[in-house]
């Protein structure tokens, strides 16, 4: 294996250490692996690897062999570390990816079978998930994942999992640069397509018939999801923001400016509540603080639903579901309810 010291000395001289993601695929063919990135092989052409720094923006990946594992590598791309992408490229064989951006938003994933079986934060590993999340873990003996490592610890997580080397003969050696046409999203992915809260309603319906039409019924479905678990349903500022299309422009101007106070207190009340409480205290999601900070988030978006009706009302709600995920941590069953509506309501954005 290649140390992770290597690796990260080969990222910035390569000019990738800000935003990449190295994909291998151990036993594959190139030009199937060329296909499953949505690349034509007709436009392939010779590049070298230093010459990638150049293509910082656009869809282009960089292809080569690395002992049994085809590699694949994008500069400020993530196609290699989607499940769309991961999961056929690993009928091929055991596949691996490491991907990171500017804002250190990064994933490590193993996929196998046509199943991703384990991702995981490499600034946040403890919290994998997958098909069989522990199954990263025998391959990450001695790396060291957290904030301040750098990502060759990714890099050689993927050689330990593929057999490729990121070495020098690697570097020098002869790669294929072909432009892509990222392939469409998986409706349900493989965490949502087997759950049980498709058979009921509103999701069958949602299903039935999804689009655009539905956004605003997905939008109040997760709002009241999100007001459950906040402990918020019955609280007088919810009930009058729910209602704020039927009173007049100062009266929700007024509305508004109380729902962004309740935002401010229910957030010092959090951080002042987080401030006495245990540093063990586990799981994070029913610490006492943070029911104060669901509430804080939730009276943030009402504000936020109400303003959307200054001067005038208008029909529906705003896209407010990016600022409820926030809100919607736990393991309860409403939290998953909550995820299918987020995931089905961007694929109905999607059909617009």
């Amino acid at each position: 294996m290649t140390s992770p010291q290597h690796l990260d000395g080969l990222l910035t001289d390569l000019g990738l250490a800000e935003a990449a993601t190295f994909t291998a695929v151990r036993g594959a063919d190139e030009d199937a692996v060329i296909r499953l990135f949505g690349g034509d092989l007709g436009q392939a052409s010779p590049m070298y690897l230093e010459e990638l720094r150049e293509h910082y923006d656009g869809d282009l990946i960089l292809v080569s062999r690395s002992g049994p594992a085809v590699v694949v590598v994008e500069n400020n791309n993530y196609q290699g570390a989607r499940e769309e992408v991961l999961r056929p490229l690993s009928r091929l064989g055991r596949s691996a990816s490491a991907f990171w951006n500017v804002n250190a938003v990064s994933q490590l994933s193993l996929a196998e079978d046509g199943l991703v079986l384990s991702m995981l934060d490499m600034v946040m590993p403890e919290d994998a998930f997958g098909a069989r999340p522990e199954a990263w873990q025998p391959l990450l003996e001695g790396l060291a994942f957290g904030v301040g490592s750098g990502w060759g610890e990714g890099l050689a997580a993927v050689e330990r999992a593929t057999g490729a080397r990121f070495d020098s003969a690697w570097v020098r050696g002869p790669h294929r640069a072909v432009a892509i046409t990222p392939v469409p999203q998986y409706l349900l992915g493989q965490g949502l397509i087997d759950s049980p809260l498709l058979k009921r309603e509103p999701f069958v319906s949602y299903l039935a018939d999804l689009g655009p039409a539905l956004v605003g019924q997905m939008r109040r479905h997760a709002l009241d999801l999100a007001l459950a678990h906040a402990d918020l349903r019955a609280h007088p500022l919810a009930l009058a923001a729910l209602a704020a299309d039927e009173i007049l422009a100062a009266a929700r101007e007024r509305l508004r400016d109380d729902l962004t106070v309740a935002h401010e207190m229910a957030l010092s009340q959090s951080h002042a509540l987080r401030a006495d409480e245990d540093d063990d205290f586990a799981p994070e999601w029913e610490r006492p603080s943070h029911l104060a900070y669901r509430q804080a988030i939730v009276f943030g978006v009402l504000a936020q639903c109400v303003a959307a009706h200054l001067p005038t009302t208008t029909d529906g709600l705003p896209d407010i579901l990016s600022s409820l995920v926030m809100a919607m941590t736990g393991d309860s069953e409403r939290v998953e309810e909550f995820w299918m509506v987020d995931h089905l309501h961007n694929a109905a954005g999607r059909e617009a």
